[in-house]
């Protein structure tokens, strides 16, 4: 699992920038990170003509304003004399694929943004998360500003290992930090033809799960006393519910769900379950863990459109 040390912070001048700056402070420092790079990008930085103008000997350029504005706020959580070096840049152009290939010329392991009110009619949003090619961090209005408590969500698979892996490194540089591991089972179509019960089946199901969990950790070579596992049976098909109702349960202070990136041959882990916890209307941040550079290729196709 990469480290985060190179971090990328989304600063939108609205009221949620302080929670996102304070939330990028207190991650930068748990995972030591080298550099933090605060990035607002505006669509034009240009003034009207007529105010251009009129005050043009009096107003600054609206670039130097922002980044004035950004520096003050930044200095309130990231003092000088801190070993984290600190950048702060104002970009002119489209504000989702200008973030998208800002973090990709900082060589990004994670961008942190904020998650506003509303934020299911934010596609713009939504479209950092699907390409990026790293892990993405959403804090929304409201978050608690600690990391003590943690829900990941597993399923065994590699993605979910990544998941869990970076839940660990919170844990390693951190102080002492609950892990909740989150197995979330159905069952299946079709089950009545083996001549089980419901119940019978899943209470086989469970069992499967519980096997399945000691492969995940034996082949990973986890300590499977690193969190506390929770196998849960999900009677519709909204796994997002039982996931999000046992963040709540626990009142953890951040979800980490593992991504699979986007390819040419395979869609990302969103438009399922990560997509509908994006939508929730929580406090709890999400961290959508990938495999850093997992779809450069398709990044870069994009941008290059």
């Amino acid at each position: 699992m990469y480290e985060l040390k190179r971090i990328v912070v989304a600063v939108n001048l609205t009221e949620l920038d302080e929670e996102v700056v304070r939330y990028a402070s207190i991650v930068s420092r748990i995972m030591d990170a080298d550099s933090v790079y605060f990035v607002h990008v505006a669509e034009t930085l240009d003034l009207p003509d007529d105010l251009a103008e009129e005050y043009r000997q009096v107003l600054a350029p609206v670039d130097e304003t922002i980044q004035h504005e950004m520096q003050h706020l930044v200095d309130d959580y990231f003092p000088h004399g801190e070993h984290t070096q600190v950048s702060i840049d104002v970009l002119q152009g489209n504000p989702t694929d200008e973030l998208i290939r800002y973090g990709k010329q900082k060589d990004a392991d994670l961008i942190i943004l904020g998650k506003p009110d509303g934020f299911p009619r934010k596609p713009k949003l939504r479209k950092v998360a699907e390409i990026s090619t790293c892990s993405v961090l959403f804090v929304p209005e409201g978050a608690d500003i600690k990391i003590d408590k943690i829900a990941v969500a597993l399923d065994f698979s590699d993605h979910a290992q990544r998941a869990l892996s970076q839940a660990i490194k919170f844990t390693e540089e951190g102080k002492d930090v609950t892990i909740y591991g989150h197995h979330v089972y159905q069952i299946p179509k079709g089950y009545s033809k083996t001549g089980k019960s419901y119940e019978d089946f899943s209470q086989i199901m469970e069992e499967n799960a519980k096997k399945e969990s000691k492969k995940f950790f034996d082949n990973h070579n986890l300590d499977k006393n690193i969190c506390e596992m929770r196998y849960q049976l999900s009677e519709d098909t909204k796994i997002d519910d039982e996931l999000f109702g046992f963040a709540q349960q626990k009142d953890v202070d951040l979800m980490i769900i593992g991504s699979r990136g986007r390819t040419a041959a395979a869609s990302i882990l969103l438009g399922s379950v990560a997509e509908r916890l994006l939508a929730y209307h929580t406090n709890i941040p999400l961290f959508m863990v990938k495999e850093k550079n997992s779809n450069m290729s398709f990044l870069e196709a994009l941008l290059s459109l």
